[in-house]
């Protein structure tokens, strides 16, 4: 039985790292590959290593024709050799993959582009978001950021080693995905057909801006490519833009799209970490869960202040490290945000930093202060 809250940590190269006892004992070497004899064998599982548990990111090689990967592998000549013998142990040399589709840019899920190219001429599929966010130049990002993290309340001692660890993530996650390797922008959900294969893709940022899931019909099951969606052992941390502009949606974003795959069942989850697995529904619901427990706890160290606090101050309560300050904070931001939109908290900006406060509907605050 997996906990549903192992720690999740955010590398300089804007990775996560998951944290779990249970999860490294138990998880690490799961591979889930298919046998022979399986329905499943059409999709090839890859795996390369990662510096963090679960150990591994996984690619999807879907033989045919047209050889389709889906996701490209950790960055780094490590798994550059990991995925390129994963993919000759299949009988496909790397050079013969006709096309490549993203789920999303990170640089454990696009590492292997560019060396995939160099040796290979395949059509590169990718979210149309990525382009929107990668044109911005890195200046503008940094003032977004140095903005963002000043209105959380982050000490300006800390703002500047804050900030360049967040731009050396956009300066890798752009080193891995250049704009002109891509020749397919996947702008919305209108079906994509890729080799001899139908996509349903589905917008599903929270995690990432730009990411995507890939429904396709696999013989008798209907699958889903899910990237870092549906994940079985945990949920994916909401990144979203990092502390670009957008980190106050992160959330909702996150919310809304776990309720738009709700509305999509699926035999059989191919995710970037974790096992293959056939527990869509319950895991979908458990990361809503998950999502609004964290709306809850945010609520609740509001309620018990005295004074308006700063997303930096609600971080205080909740966390008992740096480390693990610097991975919630965009979580904390995106939800403190949530509320206000659902109009259980207020905010005002005083010298560009905001301060949150509980919103009391004025039965819920005599209530709340009867005994007072």
């Amino acid at each position: 039985m997996y906990s549903l809250e192992p720690t999740v940590r955010v590398s300089l190269a804007g990775e996560q790292t998951i944290t779990h006892t249970d999860l490294e004992c138990e998880f690490v070497s799961r591979t889930n590959r298919p046998s022979a004899d399986s329905a499943r064998s059409r999709v090839h599982r890859l795996e390369c290593s990662v510096e963090w548990p679960p150990g591994h990111v996984a690619a999807y090689l879907i033989p045919g024709d047209e050889p389709i990967l889906v996701d490209a592998g950790m960055a780094g000549e490590q798994g550059r050799d990991e995925l390129f013998e994963g993919l000759r142990s299949h009988g496909v040399d790397p050079k013969a993959i006709d096309h490549l589709l993203l789920t999303h840019p990170h640089t454990d899920h696009a590492g292997q582009v560019q060396p995939l190219r160099e040796r290979g001429n395949p059509t590169v599929h990718a979210p149309g978001q990525t382009r929107d966010r990668f044109e911005r130049d890195l200046e503008t990002v940094e003032m977004a950021t140095r903005r963002n993290l000043h209105e959380a309340g982050v000490d300006e001692r800390y703002i500047p080693n804050s900030l360049e660890r967040l731009l050396d993530a956009h300066r890798s996650h752009r080193d891995c995905l250049p704009l002109e390797a891509v020749d397919n922008w996947i702008e919305d959900e209108t079906p994509v057909t890729i080799g001899d294969r139908t996509f349903d893709p589905i917008y599903t940022p929270g995690h990432h801006a730009p990411h995507y899931c890939y429904a396709t019909t696999l013989g008798e099951e209907r699958v889903v490519f899910a990237g870092d969606m549906a994940i079985e052992p945990f949920r994916a941390i909401a990144l979203h833009v990092n502390f670009d502009d957008g980190v106050r949606d992160g959330i909702s974003a996150y919310l809304e799209a776990l309720e738009r795959l709700e509305r999509h069942s699926f035999d059989r989850v191919y995710p970037g970490h974790g096992p293959v697995h056939d527990r869509f529904d319950a895991v979908v619901d458990r990361s809503i869960t998950d999502l609004e427990t964290q709306l809850e706890a945010c609520l609740e160290v509001l309620e018990q202040a005295d004074d308006a606090l700063t997303a930096t101050d609600v971080a205080l309560e909740q966390t008992d490290s740096v480390r693990e300050r610097a991975r919630k904070m965009p979580e904390i931001v995106g939800s403190l945000a949530t509320l206000e939109r659902e109009g259980r908290v207020r905010s005002s900006l005083e010298e560009g930093v905001r301060y949150h406060e509980r919103e009391y509907e004025h039965d819920e605050y005599e209530d709340e202060h009867e005994h007072v």
